[in-house]
């Protein structure tokens, strides 16, 4: 499972790292890798 992490503390799980990428390209940002081994990124919204 690939985690997301938000600036507001809300953390969504996705079962691939392409679900993960397309869910944050639709709420108007991109995840950045925390840890690859953990499979944690954040959430980074575009200015």
């Amino acid at each position: 499972m690939y985690t997301l992490n938000f600036p507001n503390g809300n953390v969504q799980t996705y079962a691939s790292l392409s679900e993960l990428q397309n869910a944050a390209r639709a709420l108007g940002g991109e995840a950045k890798v925390i840890s690859s081994s953990n499979k944690t990124y954040a959430f980074v919204p575009k200015k």
